[in-house]
């Protein structure tokens, strides 16, 4: 589903925030006990803030917790908690090619649309060519609207990936590097990436063969890692374990909290309804910073974006940090 959000200025938003393609904004869902929040990317032109709205695009998981509960919830009129546009996904003139080649799966296409929409209307002013793989034609939401758009703009083209059925006028199989080069300009261009875990763990070794400079990639966050148990460095002897986290906040206990050592320490803590401050959850923003004065915890390889200074001090991100032991944690 995709939803319209307006200002209200009853609680203090008289406009909307201009935003670039490509950004992000989180919401923060009361559901039932717990206090969550959740990214969702601005899939509309940044013109449509001008006009007051944003709009985002909601996919349903069935064994999710927030994209039920928005499906089930949220009717006009609904006021919502979100915070102004975030990200790093988006063009810089100083630093990118115009030619832009876009990867993406239905997880990700939000980012794209966004950008497809500002360059049929002119507002970006790039040449962007989408990748855009399913297992199904079926399963490629939006996939309409992008046609759309590329019917009508002549600096957009949809390329169309699908691995389970055969397609007329699209591709067969999966994103590989000659594919990326058979659609890529000749000339210089720019790389982005959106997507699912697993769009990223096929593209990534065929990104690294085509040898660009590293300033022409750049990719997506993609939230936290489904099966933290399953990554190589994981400790395997604590996949099992629960442990206690005593949450500390303004120099006061606010609670005691179980922590599973397969769940990020945000996901314990607003499974409890402690609030936190929290954007991206994927470690990158550093909005969810906190310190541990005790304890241990597992960050994966890849996903650790603190300073030096931050480390030494015991400063971690809870949305991408694993429980592997009792701790004691100061929040915001």
């Amino acid at each position: 589903k995709t939803y319209i959000l307006g200002p209200d200025a009853s609680l203090g938003t008289a406009k909307l925030a201009y935003f670039r393609p490509g950004q992000f904004i989180s919401v923060t869902l009361e559901i039932g006990h717990a206090v969550v929040t959740r990214p969702y990317t601005l899939c509309s032109s940044p013109v449509r803030s001008l006009d007051d709205e944003y709009v985002i695009l909601v996919k349903k998981d069935s064994n999710g917790f927030a994209s039920p509960f928005i499906h089930n919830n949220w009717v006009k009129g609904t006021k919502v908690k979100a915070t102004a546009p975030y990200g790093s996904l988006f063009y810089q003139p100083l630093r990118d090619s115009k030619n832009i080649v876009g990867l993406t799966d239905e997880y990700g296409v939000s980012s794209f649309l966004s950008m497809a929409e500002a360059v049929a209307d002119e507002s970006l002013k790039i040449d962007l060519t989408l990748i855009y793989s399913a297992r199904k034609q079926s399963e490629a939401i939006m996939a309409e609207r992008l046609d759309e758009l590329a019917d009508n703009s002549p600096n957009l083209r949809v390329i169309y990936v699908f691995s389970d059925e055969h397609v007329f006028k699209c591709e067969r199989g999966f994103v590989t590097k000659s594919l990326i080069e058979k659609y890529a300009p000749c000339s210089k261009y720019s790389l982005f990436a959106c997507g699912s875990q697993t769009l990223y763990n096929r593209i990534l070794p065929q990104i690294a063969e085509l040898k660009l400079e590293n300033k022409f990639i750049r990719f997506g966050l993609n939230g936290q890692i489904e099966n933290p148990a399953g990554l190589p460095d994981f400790p395997k002897d604590a996949a099992d374990k629960t442990f206690l986290c005593k949450v500390m906040r303004n120099g006061k206990l606010i609670g005691t909290v179980a922590c599973v050592a397969t769940e990020t320490l945000l996901v314990a803590l607003e499974r409890e309804g402690i609030e936190t401050p929290s954007l991206c959850r994927s470690g990158d923003c550093g909005f969810c910073r906190a310190k541990l004065i005790k304890g241990h915890v597992f960050i994966p390889n890849g996903v650790d974006s603190r300073r030096l200074a931050d480390s030494s001090y015991g400063i971690i991100h809870p949305c991408c940090s694993y429980p592997m032991s009792d701790m004691t944690l100061v929040i915001n």
